[in-house]
């Protein structure tokens, strides 16, 4: 009988393919999938592009378009469903070992099974405690070129946490961390032509990552240097608010 794939390798396959997905030049990916469609103006959901992708950008789920900011989002979404898995396993070996002490009734080699369990257990909770920490630093490393950009930040986890500061120029939303330029302009702006739909709205822009400012590329996907913002985007100075026209 076939074992079924562990979860944890399910998990790094999907980064391995994302990861591949994002290597592949834009002009070979010069048509749009139309995947994410209800996610919001910008934000793709996990009904559409599932767990390990969700929170990517429409124009990476639709185009292949894809930033630094959305290889960063599939491998936070990867690496807390890892160590997410990893912290329920640690659980249980701590009540394992629990038992076996509290039930030992003075046998020597039930108190060592124990101590055996919770020594392990032990190390599985520095692991994930370390690993949870490394994800964030090296996003931080990555996008910010520093590991203390999540000093004063919150992970969107409910109500409690909107309007809080979650990244740069970026607070909790109802959609998860969203930065400013989302929020200052929600709109989006579709028209239809015979042959093809555009979609017109702003969005975050990594200038330094070579997007097309050119009308009717390729790609369909392009955007208005002349239109951006700066202080509303997560990143550097080289990811600004900009008027984005994607061609589908």
């Amino acid at each position: 009988m076939t074992r079924p794939a562990s979860p944890i390798f399910v998990a790094f396959v999907a980064l391995v393919a994302f990861v591949a997905l994002v290597a592949i030049p834009t002009s070979a990916l010069a048509y749009s999938s139309n995947i994410c469609k209800t996610g919001g103006p910008t934000v793709c959901t996990q009904g559409e592009v599932g767990p390990f992708m969700q929170g990517i950008s429409e124009g990476c789920g639709n185009l292949g378009d894809c930033t630094l900011d959305d290889i960063m989002t599939v491998f936070v979404n990867v690496g807390n469903y890892v160590v997410g898995i990893i912290g329920a396993v640690v659980l249980l070996m701590y009540v394992v070992g629990g038992f076996y002490w509290l039930a030992s009734a003075g046998r020597k080699e039930w108190v060592e099974k124990g101590k055996k369990y919770m020594t392990i257990s032990t190390a599985g909770l520095l692991i994930v405690m370390f690993s949870y920490l490394g994800i964030y630093t090296l996003r931080g490393t990555l996008q910010y070129g520093n590991v203390n950009f999540t000093e004063n930040y919150v992970a969107c986890v409910g109500v409690d946490t909107y309007n809080l500061p979650c990244d740069l120029n970026s607070t909790c939303t109802v959609n998860g961390c969203e930065p400013q330029c989302r929020q200052h302009y929600p709109e989006v702006t579709t028209i239809v032509n015979e042959n093809s739909t555009e979609d017109i709205f702003r969005d975050c822009v990594d200038k330094g990552a070579g997007d097309s400012t050119t009308p009717g590329n390729a790609s369909g996907y392009w955007y208005i240097e002349s239109s951006c913002e700066a202080n509303l985007c997560y990143g550097g100075e080289q990811i600004v608010c900009c008027e984005v026209h994607n061609l589908r």
